[in-house]
């Protein structure tokens, strides 16, 4: 198939251009340890790249069909396929709204950490979110026809947890908690997502702990710890864009986190705190009051 047919999302013709690359590669007689060479990357990038999971730069791409010399027709092919899916002028253009730009590169150290950190503050990190809580949450921000994808894209996300060998720690506030059950004009929101929070909370990949008011007078800026095999990477998040830690930086990250766990409650004062959140909002009082 073409890479203009209608019923092609960003996603399938990831996949196309996968496939074209694999066969590319193999009638190059190269293995992907060869081919990942090429491009800086590492295996299990190169498999991700060749299954469609994840994006290729102009760069990378432009390395291998030099060095794979593909047919002379797959190649305009390869090109329209990445410009409908990754090219900068495209993606300036708004016609990929799931997830902006900037984030990509987030999204792809995701799947290669082992272990994720994070520390959100007065915000409920979106892996953690229930789909309720997500359609408020793109509301409050008046994003209207951009909702659909984005709540997709954050539940295609959230596939990380069934992943074999990754595992979860979500620190925050307890004023996240106060601020979600402060909504009082969407009462099921906020049951929908305490419920969440502690089914998330019961399994053994994830752990979730909140850091109270009496602990600490005062909390760091949000950040998020991705453990790899190759080393550990950190990012602070903006409106507009990721903040990538250098090495000092990552250190400091590292000092915070430690801190924040240490005066972080249990897990499992964690999980007896939203099952009696959740209770009072059932009972809608939320508050206790």
């Amino acid at each position: 198939m073409g890479p203009d047919q209608q019923n092609h999302t960003d996603e399938t013709d990831r996949v196309q251009l996968g496939k074209l690359l694999r066969s590319a590669r193999q009638g190059a007689e190269m293995t992907q340890l060869e081919a990942r060479n090429l491009i800086g990357k590492s295996q299990s990038t190169m498999a991700k790249i060749e299954a469609g999971t994840t994006s290729i730069s102009r760069q990378s791409l432009q390395k291998l069909i030099a060095v794979y010399e593909p047919p002379a027709d797959a190649i305009p092919t390869m090109w329209a396929l990445w410009e409908k899916t990754s090219s900068p002028a495209r993606l300036r253009q708004g016609k990929r709204i799931g997830t902006p730009v900037w984030f990509g590169e987030v999204l792809d150290k995701e799947q290669l950490a082992e272990e994720l950190w994070s520390w959100t503050g007065e915000r409920i990190h979106g892996l953690i979110q229930c789909e309720s809580y997500m359609i408020d949450q793109f509301d409050g921000e008046g994003r209207g026809p951009e909702i659909s994808p984005r709540l997709l894209q954050r539940q295609k996300r959230q596939r990380l947890f069934d992943q074999e060998g990754k595992s979860f720690v979500f620190l925050f506030s307890e004023a996240a908690l106060d601020r979600l059950c402060a909504q009082t004009e969407h009462p099921h929101v906020v049951t929908d997502q305490l419920k969440h929070m502690a089914e998330l909370a019961e399994r053994d990949n994830i752990t979730i702990r909140v850091v109270p008011y009496r602990a600490v007078a005062y909390v760091d800026s949000d950040f998020i710890i991705l453990r790899e095999t190759d080393g550990d990477s950190a990012y602070s998040e903006y409106l507009t864009n990721v903040h990538w830690a250098n090495a000092r930086e990552l250190a400091t990250y590292r000092e915070a986190w430690d801190a924040l766990l240490s005066i972080a409650a249990s897990p499992e004062d964690t999980l007896e705190d939203l099952r009696r959140r959740c209770k009072l909002a059932d009972r809608g009082d939320p508050d206790g009051g």
